[in-house]
């Protein structure tokens, strides 16, 4: 679950900020893959859906990666577009809320 693997971040790597998430995604290419195909439970997708909810999603040729918020098929909130893909994947984790939630293992 993501929720988990943000937590494990948090605490074994002492991460505080979006950019120091972006720094450890850049440098730890495991780590970011992790994060990428972790349970979207909570709203967080990497590839394009049709559920609401915060996106991440690269064009084909992984050139630029697009951070939105989605409701019932429409951006909402429009788009934040990134040329970095560990900017963009620690951009959306903070934009969701996802980084700040409080932890709960049952949820």
């Amino acid at each position: 679950m993501l929720k988990n693997l943000i937590e494990t971040i948090k605490n074994h790597h002492h991460i505080n900020t979006q950019d120091e998430l972006a720094a450890l995604l850049a440098r730890d290419s495991a780590l970011m893959q992790q994060v990428k195909t972790a349970d979207a439970k909570h709203w967080v997708n990497f590839t394009k859906q049709t559920f609401d909810g915060w996106y991440c999603v690269s064009t084909p040729l992984l050139t630029t990666f697009h951070v939105y918020y989605q409701e019932r098929g429409k951006n909402i909130w429009g788009e934040d577009v990134f040329s970095n893909q560990s900017e963009a994947v620690a951009a959306v984790i903070f934009m969701s809320g996802l980084w700040d939630s409080e932890f709960n293992p049952t949820s």
